[in-house]
């Protein structure tokens, strides 16, 4: 086997571009339901099919009226309005106001011909069937919502890529959309390798650690969009690695190994991944901390017909933190953009750091840390300052406990010495 240099972080996904860009990683589609297609991508861009609101409507219970009639009135001086008539809801109004007039308009309904205002049912006295008194002055476009105020016909709602959330759900179905068109689940599977792993229903004996990692992965690669295919431990034995190695490959988009990525006598990931086909391994270590021992490998695999196809495969490190960290940086960076084509940037927020943070020879650091609100330092910091402390976790990367804790992670750049208490520092979400 030959071992590639450590690459930047940079450079493995310039090198994933070169593999999956041109040929494009095929991504099927199908079509679901709006009440399942919370969480799914886009595959295409959707417009919207109408007006929204297709008819000049009010958003308050009222009268519609001639906003010019009302200038000048008060509580001492009322406008006495005809009332000629009442706006049904569902139904079509043909009515006309003319100067002088007013008509009741439920909040919903469609306002009559001539009418650019409501005037609220709390400022209005009616006097009889046909004559209210209006206490309240009201500008034009008062109470009301003109067709097309919310999004035009035509109008670009969603690109494709576009992740739908449950704010989403009410726009698409407003424009008809029973149903959408997304991108597939890829399917994942998780190859959890070594002698001492056991599963999380037995009880571990000295020298033995229950499966942490591949529930972890899963659930990080679902909350990405995957769908898991199987998850299977495997033993520190070559001809047992490639042979479940090849059955994840069968069925699989991508295929996550966790362990057995450093170097050792029992490792064995980047042999079997370069046994499998080519490429091969295409990185064998990445200048990043935790992650290091992170190995990259790309299978050329025939799907159907002789109809070839790269499949990504990674060998995660062994430790929890540390896999999770390159899991999110990497894997579901790589899923987003080639499995899902969604271009959009990691939820970030702007916090202040706690304390000084030390950063990686050589390497970008990713920094797990806590966000908590800045409300005790609120008074005497500067409005422009942000609103969150990042609290930095400090734990080795054998360590889950303090997983539960992180909320997200400072990059900090392989040229930088590190940063400086009370910095403004950006922290990427994780988990989302």
């Amino acid at each position: 086997m030959k071992l590639l240099k450590v690459d930047t972080v940079k450079e493995v996904k310039d090198k994933l571009k070169l593999y999956f860009d041109a040929a494009g990683f095929v991504s099927p589609s199908e079509s679901v339901p709006l009440r399942e297609a919370v969480h799914r991508y886009l595959t295409e861009e959707i417009c919207s099919d109408t007006d929204i609101p297709q008819f000049t409507r009010s958003v308050v219970d009222g009268y519609a009226v001639i906003a010019k009639d009302t200038f000048g009135t008060g509580e001492s001086a009322p406008v006495f309005l005809e009332v000629v008539g009442t706006v049904e809801m569902g139904k079509d109004c043909k009515l006309k106001l003319e100067p002088g007039q007013a008509v009741y308009v439920p909040t919903g309904g469609m306002l009559p011909l001539g009418s650019d205002a409501m005037v609220m049912i709390e400022y209005v006295e009616s006097l009889d069937e046909n004559t209210i008194a209006v206490y309240k002055a009201v500008a034009p476009n008062s109470g009301i919502m003109n067709r097309g105020d919310d999004f035009k016909e035509g109008q670009i709602l969603f690109l494709r890529g576009h992740r739908i959330t449950v704010k989403d759900v009410g726009m698409l179905a407003a424009i008809g959309k029973d149903h959408v068109t997304v991108f597939k689940k890829p399917r994942v599977s998780i190859l959890s390798t070594g002698d001492e792993i056991i599963d999380i229903a037995e009880t571990p004996k000295p020298g033995e650690v229950r499966d942490i990692n591949s529930y972890t992965i899963a659930a990080f690669a679902e909350a990405t969009g995957a769908r898991i295919g199987f998850i299977e431990k495997v033993p520190d034995v070559g001809h047992q690695l490639r042979s479940a190695l090849e059955a994840a490959l069968a069925e699989s988009d991508i295929v996550l190994l966790s362990g057995g990525s450093s170097a050792g006598n029992k490792d064995m990931t980047a042999e079997t991944i370069d046994a499998m086909g080519k490429p091969g391994v295409i990185t064998h270590g990445i200048a990043m901390k935790p992650g290091k021992p992170t190995i990259i490998g790309i299978i050329e695999t025939e799907i159907n017909d002789g109809f070839m196809r790269n499949k990504l495969v990674v060998g995660l490190p062994g430790h929890p933190m540390a896999a999770i960290v390159a899991y999110d940086v990497i894997v579901n960076d790589f899923m987003k953009r080639y499995c899902f084509h969604n271009e959009e940037e990691p939820i970030r927020l702007t916090a202040r750091i706690t304390e000084n943070i030390h950063a990686g020879e050589g390497r970008e650091t990713y920094q797990l840390v806590s966000l908590k609100r800045a409300e005790g330092e609120r008074e005497k910091a500067r409005d422009s300052d942000p609103e969150w402390f990042a609290e930095p976790i400090h734990a080795k990367s054998g360590s889950i406990s303090q997983l539960m804790l992180a909320d997200g992670y400072v990059k900090i750049s392989s040229l930088s010495e590190g940063v400086k208490m009370n910095s403004s520092v950006e922290v990427t979400l994780i988990g989302r």
